[in-house]
């Protein structure tokens, strides 16, 4: 995989847009299980959901959205 040079600014662009749509979507699948999980115990994997996968998109780029959406395809 060759994965052109980025700059601090589209690193930063793309974490972002990363971490608010993957925190909304997370989001709602912790809600859903909020009760089985205890709210410390959802809120922490929210966050290392969300930071992670925002790094990978971050650091990726647009292959990690391709990777992303087909293995939610195949989900």
């Amino acid at each position: 995989m060759n994965v052109p040079p980025r700059d601090r600014e589209e690193f930063w662009i793309r974490f972002v847009c990363a971490f608010l749509f993957f925190g909304f979507l997370a989001a709602l699948l912790i809600i859903r299980f909020i009760d089985a999980l205890g709210i410390a115990q959802g809120l922490g994997l929210w966050a290392v959901v969300v930071v992670s996968v925002s790094l990978y998109a971050a650091k990726v780029g647009d292959q990690a959205w391709h990777n992303i959406i087909e293995s939610i395809r195949w989900w």
